[in-house]
């Protein structure tokens, strides 16, 4: 079949232009992922010439909300042009919708306002509040009855996207995400080896993770040795924020949607606690620091170009997203990040953002779960698991990419779980107040340490000054 051959060629031809193009970062995670779905549309124009399509699906125009036609196209659109030849989408992009200079509220009005107009079949969302929004206003439609006719699909899809999609809306399903985000705890496999130390494991909690971190430290014992762990944050409130957010309380002790200070509970006084602990242990090389944090080093992200005590071969671990710290001068290895006391099984850094839901009264509800569905399958995971991960950080939702997978330490992504923080219902500090709360908790644990109050006295302070603050903060925006 010559025309078969000549449609090879093209597409090894598209292909190795795509990979010459590996590398440039200036178009974001959209371009790198314009690398498999030209090879993924190759791949349907093969199968499609080898089928006798006899009878031809009648034309269906079927309209895309989406942030704009160019990233529709670029994430999605070859797929519909391919596998859905009968399909024309027509693209209504957001606009203002979409826009992060306005509030959260008045983009919620936009949005809503917007699919009123355009009456839009599928419906593309990166934003959990926006999701939440516009499930409670009626405006998505429920999609169980949908995937519960399709068992094969949902056996397969990551455990983690479908707990998310359905506690955020009370158990009801609204929306699918294609793809998970999730971060690793590198560690320098060479160090651990060198220092007679085992490595750490997937399933550790920051306790464990931190006494493994001070066994590093304190196995090299000069004062510009190696240290166990290179935190995002640094210092004691740093520290304790971390903790907090894989424990699913969020980042500082407190409640916005409630108007609670919450320094004064057992999970934060824990929280609190191993924090200092660490600190008092000198984990971090941080002893005859005042604040304990004064020129403490800080992980950079492994981004390209960017160095950092890890880079170096100066810190045993660090946690960073999937493809951080490629090319480091060391055995590099990875397991899943920190999980809470509780489960033992939830990881913060785990989850999925871009969401594909259908309008609630389209008439096009079955076309628009089809691509869905595609989108979410087997066949596609398989593509890309091919192709091989082209882009950092992002991975297909449906878990058979890890069976089929060729890059390394991807099994541990797909053993985690995502961590909830309670849903604020759009309620937050003002600005000026949301840092005098962080200036807090960073004094009073500053002050802690350096044995200038107790830890009783440092959890009553925080507990009045951060209720006065929580609720001066309120009267504020009520007079406004």
């Amino acid at each position: 079949m010559p025309h078969i051959v000549c449609i090879g060629r093209l597409g090894e031809r598209i292909v190795r232009q795509q990979r010459n193009r590996r590398g440039c970062e200036s178009g974001g995670w959209r371009r790198h992922a314009a690398l498999w779905l030209s090879a993924l549309l190759l791949a349907l124009v093969l199968a499609g010439c080898s089928e006798d399509r006899r009878e031809q699906p009648a034309k269906v125009h079927l309209k895309v909300l989406d942030s704009n036609e160019y990233g529709f196209n670029m994430m999605y659109g070859d797929y519909v042009n391919a596998a859905f030849p009968n399909v024309e989408v027509e693209v209504v992009p957001m606009g203002e919708a979409n826009s992060y200079k306005l509030s959260l509220k008045d983009r919620i009005q936009k949005m809503k306002t917007l699919i009123a107009t355009e009456q839009p079949d599928l419906i593309m969302l990166s934003d959990d509040s926006m999701y939440r929004a516009l499930a409670d206003e009626g405006m998505l439609g429920e999609l169980s009855a949908y995937l519960t006719a399709e068992p094969e699909l949902e056996k397969h899809i990551h455990p983690g996207v479908m707990e998310q999609m359905r506690n955020a809306r009370n158990g009801e399903l609204y929306g699918l995400s294609t793809d998970i985000s999730a971060q690793l705890l590198y560690y320098n496999q060479d160090l651990f080896d060198n220092l007679g130390v085992d490595p750490p494991q997937d399933g550790m909690t920051w306790d464990d993770l931190l006494k493994l971190a001070q066994r590093i430290t304190q196995a090299s014992p000069s004062a510009d040795g190696a240290i166990g762990f290179l935190p995002d944050f640094t210092g004691p409130s740093g520290l304790a924020s971390l903790i907090a957010l894989t424990e699913g309380l969020g980042i500082f002790p407190y409640r916005a949607s409630a108007g609670l200070m919450l320094a004064d509970t057992p999970s934060w006084r824990h929280i609190f606690k191993t924090a200092l602990e660490a600190y008092q242990a000198d984990v971090f090389r941080t002893k005859g620091s005042d604040a304990g944090s004064l020129n403490q080093p800080a992980a950079s992200g492994g981004d390209a170009g960017q160095r950092d005590w890890f880079t170096e071969g100066r810190a045993g671990m660090v946690i960073a997203n999937y493809g951080s710290y490629a090319g480091v001068p060391f055995k590099l290895g990875a397991v899943a990040p920190p999980v809470d006391d509780a489960t033992r099984s939830r990881s913060y850094g785990f989850g999925s953002s871009f969401t594909m839901s259908i309008r609630a009264g389209s008439p096009l509800a079955k076309e628009s779960w089809d691509i869905v569905a595609f989108m979410m399958s087997d066949y596609v995971a398989k593509v890309r698991a091919g192709l091989g991960a082209d882009y950092r950080g992002s991975f297909p939702s449906n878990a058979t990419y890890a069976d089929h997978a060729r890059e390394p330490f991807v099994a541990s992504i797909y053993r985690q779980l995502p961590s909830f923080v309670p849903d604020e219902n759009g309620a937050a500090l003002s600005g000026p107040a949301y840092k005098e709360m962080n200036d807090l908790v960073r004094l009073e644990m500053d002050e802690a340490l350096a044995g200038r109050q107790s830890f009783d006295e440092m959890i009553e302070r925080m507990q009045t000054q951060g209720q006065q603050l929580l609720e001066r903060d309120r009267r504020s925006g009520e007079k406004q």
